[in-house]
């Protein structure tokens, strides 16, 4: 039973362990390393479609750390041939073939490329589906993976996954909405509690088990043997019987 016991508990530490770690929200395999956004940003309804894009650009430049690639230091671009406006494009990070003249992705890392789509729709026939064909062509030319964040409840056609996937990046739904809950941290919330309250049982009953090897509450000698009220009644008990045996032997002797 104490193996048991001891083993009972390892395991709930080990599930609090990693409920704590998944609810921390820091080990996703993108380059924010998030499942969900830091922050809830604008989205349809709130705004005109220029400042709803722009504000899922600001929550993912927090989140990646990294500065927007739209902004005045930076504009590094995709190009088609030669050198683009200069007022456009500050260097052009590779040339592919393509309609536009040039492409700016939102974000540049050190490793990889990242676009943000704070929408509600991705759609085959729309203009975003070119941008991101293209996105991946020079993804694939520079040897990089390319990043497609959506809002979680994003509407996207699967080409647009085919297309990110192609690159060894991906598409992750990460834009928090009003209401969302991620599933991981529903999870990972009720093992905590599940852990905590067996740990709880469990050490309860390691720690009852270890006082109940010790002396039995009912011992009386040892609180004879202990306590000086009970050795001064033990003394007179004894005086009483040498008393009582010294007045029998004396009356053997007189009879």
């Amino acid at each position: 039973m104490k193996k048991l016991r001891r083993l009972a508990l390892a395991i709930s530490l080990i599930c609090a362990l990693i409920s704590i770690v998944l609810l921390l929200n820091f080990t996703a395999p993108n380059p924010t390393g998030r499942r969900y956004s830091s922050e809830i940003p604008l989205t349809t309804g709130q705004g005109r479609a220029q400042e709803i894009g722009s504000d899922g650009e600001r929550v993912l430049a927090q989140d990646l750390r990294l500065p927007n690639n739209n902004d005045a230091d930076q504009l590094k671009c995709i190009c088609n041939s030669g050198q683009p406006d200069p007022n456009q494009c500050s260097v052009c990070l590779a040339n592919v073939t393509m309609q536009s003249p040039f492409r700016r992705p939102d974000f540049i890392g050190t490793n990889f490329i990242a676009e943000v789509k704070n929408a509600q729709n991705l759609l085959y026939d729309s203009r975003d589906l070119e941008q991101i064909r293209d996105y991946a062509l020079a993804a694939k030319a520079m040897g990089q993976p390319l990043w497609l964040y959506t809002r979680v409840n994003t509407n996207f056609d699967a080409e647009f996954e085919r297309l990110v996937n192609e690159t060894g990046g991906g598409v992750v739904r990460y834009l928090t909405v009003s209401g969302y809950v991620d599933p991981v941290d529903e999870t990972a919330r009720s093992v905590l509690g599940w852990a905590l309250l067996i740990g709880v049982i469990t050490g309860a009953w390691e720690i009852g088990s270890r006082r109940g090897t010790g002396a039995p509450s009912g011992d009386q000698t040892l609180v004879r043997s202990t306590h000086p009220l009970t050795k001064a009644i033990d003394s007179v008990d004894r005086a009483e019987q040498f008393k009582q045996q010294y007045k029998d032997r004396l009356r053997d002797k007189l009879d």
